[in-house]
């Protein structure tokens, strides 16, 4: 995570003590009354509410918080929608979901394209490093897994906090997966172009990975049969690795790297 100084805060009464515990687990600061405490010293606030945990800019109102919400009307009207033919990232897989093949999400982030992956019938194991991405995405999981629509869904789901790079050069290799998917950070657009709410705030909490070239290379020696990588879709190869062949979509490309013996 960037040296952003990010405190963490109840605004339930009921979950102080849960908010206290996850300050402590995060090695964040924790604020008893953000209201009449000077905050000049923090960049963001993680907010733990009634309902919800997430990320707030210091001096934005509550409505500009941040979380992870998989029964947005958008996410909604994506899963209801999805299909085999119509989602590039089960195209890119390339597998059907018939045959269970096994599936690392080594960038969970949001797990937008993991969430979709499991709404087409996978099962995917999603890995994240960032200690507050993962808290939000757990809780995320958390909410939607009391939806009874959605429970199945987030069943086929398993979410681990670590680096990437470390667990899969240590997974044995009866445990490979058979595809591994990658969704690397990429750098901010110009100021002219209009960027996403939430890329904003991840560009700002999220150290951008020093290791690309790492982490392509434990990814493709860990699957078995491809790695995809999504990316924007004029953005350059990942790490400068040209693919056996992308998929192009209207604003992402991805690239799929297939094994020699796949």
């Amino acid at each position: 995570m960037k040296q952003n100084h990010i405190a963490l805060v109840a605004r339930s009464i009921t979950r102080q003590m849960e908010a206290k515990q996850l300050a402590e687990q995060l090695q964040l600061d924790y604020i008893d009354d953000p209201l009449s405490s000077p905050l000049p010293s923090y960049d963001f606030l993680l907010v733990l509410t009634d309902a919800y945990l997430g990320l707030q800019k210091v001096g934005e109102t509550m409505d500009s918080l941040f979380f992870i919400n998989f029964d947005s009307g958008k996410m909604r009207y994506r899963h209801q929608q999805a299909s085999l033919r119509k989602e590039w990232v089960a195209k890119a897989v390339g597998v059907s979901p018939k045959e269970s093949p096994s599936i690392i999400d080594a960038t969970a982030g949001l797990g937008r394209d993991s969430f979709i992956l499991a709404t087409l019938g996978y099962h995917v194991l999603m890995l994240e490093k960032s200690s507050v991405l993962y808290a939000l995405l757990q809780d995320g999981l958390r909410r939607a897994k009391l939806n009874d629509d959605l429970n199945p869904i987030i069943e086929r789901l398993q979410l681990i906090h670590t680096d990437s790079i470390i667990w899969l050069n240590q997974l044995n290799n009866s445990a490979r997966p058979d595809i591994i998917f990658l969704d690397p950070m990429f750098p901010p657009r110009k100021k002219t172009a209009a960027v996403k709410k939430e890329m904003q705030i991840l560009h700002q909490i999220i150290e951008p990975a020093e290791d690309d070239d790492a982490l392509f290379t434990a990814a493709l020696a860990c699957t078995k049969r491809r790695l995809v990588v999504k990316r924007p879709r004029f953005a350059p190869y990942y790490s400068g690795y040209k693919p056996n062949f992308s998929l192009i979509g209207k604003s992402s490309r991805f690239d799929i790297y297939l094994k020699a013996n796949s």
